[in-house]
């Protein structure tokens, strides 16, 4: 008789105890996370293993004599292929070992109070500190049947706080390729 009640004092309470988790509210739930990989990426194929050169003219200190002023239009280009085909592309640009100040990029040659600014291809300033492409101003550009585009802009000098002096002006940007 004893192990009768012992037993079921044990069976009570293990039905007390299951009844308590089986009104608690559920602690746990499944997370989803979901994205995308492209099968391809893009080669670009003007420049050297991506790295692109843009020579702006050589023009006279005068040219940037006040704050504001800009000169020596150049335009240059990304050419693209082997990308997905039929795809918005463009490019955002970040700021390589010159920096950028004021969405313009710094000179570390020996010219003084100069910047270089980049247009997009509708020749409207591109605000560089922005961090996505969008909102730099980048343009998109949809990959023809091929996997081929070429994204177009335009580098010139800037005269930042007042009038350029004569010397060297070298900058760099570093660009990514982004497909949306």
């Amino acid at each position: 008789m004893k192990i009768n009640k012992l037993f079921l004092a044990m069976v009570i309470g293990a039905g007390a105890l299951a009844s308590q988790f089986a009104s608690a509210a559920p602690t746990t739930g499944n997370i989803t996370f979901n994205g995308a990989l492209t099968a391809d990426t893009c080669v670009v194929t003007n420049g050297t293993s991506g790295n692109i050169t843009v020579t702006l003219p050589t023009l006279p200190a005068a040219n940037l004599s006040a704050g504001g002023t800009t000169a020596g239009s150049t335009p240059f280009q990304i050419v693209l292929t082997s990308c997905p085909t039929l795809i918005p592309v463009r490019a955002l640009f970040s700021a390589g070992s010159a920096g950028i100040t004021t969405d313009r990029l710094n000179n570390t040659g020996s010219a003084a109070k100069v910047q270089i600014q980049l247009l997009n291809s509708a020749s409207t300033v591109m605000t560089l500190s922005q961090t996505t492409a969008a909102t730099q101003g980048d343009l998109q550009v949809v990959t023809d049947a091929t996997g081929a585009a070429t994204l177009k802009y335009t580098a010139q000098y800037y005269a930042n706080g007042g009038a350029s002096s004569a010397g060297s002006v070298t900058s760099n940007a570093v660009y990514t390729i982004v497909f949306n």
